[in-house]
């Protein structure tokens, strides 16, 4: 049973990437605030508000797996980065923030020029799905053990 639920979430995220580069293609929609939606049967709702979308130029999607304790090193992404956890338990920190534990089905994005640093928790592997917006990641330096297992200096 885990392992069909497992499959099921890893079967929804990618159609929430593929959902996500397809809203990426479509480009700058925006109508009036004033229009209200159709009430006759028959006629398509009208959108109101406003959307922004961006240009797929530089947008990379990869899945990867890190054994238990695997860690990336320190890192910046220029256009943020999107994590979508996909089986197993991941370890996430924004410079200056605490770590933070992902499952499963939980995402994080972590806005553009931010250092960062993710993987798998001690004790258990994990795959996540990564989405990048623009540009080459800048490496940084290694995570210490004292910050990969949560420790303030």
């Amino acid at each position: 049973m885990a392992k069909k639920m497992r499959q099921f979430v890893g079967v929804f995220l990618w159609l929430v990437l593929v959902l996500l580069v397809f809203v990426f293609r479509v480009g700058h929609a925006e109508q009036s605030t004033a229009q209200q939606p159709a009430a006759a049967a028959g006629q398509g709702a009208l959108f109101t508000g406003q959307t922004s979308t961006r240009d797929t130029t530089g947008v990379t999607v990869g899945r990867r797996r890190f054994e238990s304790g695997a860690r990336t090193y320190w890192h910046s992404h220029p256009g943020g980065q999107l994590l979508l956890v996909e089986e197993g338990r991941a370890l996430v920190q924004e410079q200056g923030k605490p770590v933070r534990e992902l499952t499963p089905g939980e995402s994080i994005f972590t806005s553009p020029n931010v250092p960062h640093w993710h993987g798998a928790t001690s004790s258990q592997s994990m795959t996540h799905l990564n989405v990048g917006f623009s540009g080459v990641t800048k490496w940084m330096d290694p995570v210490s053990d004292d910050q990969y297992s949560g420790k303030r200096k």
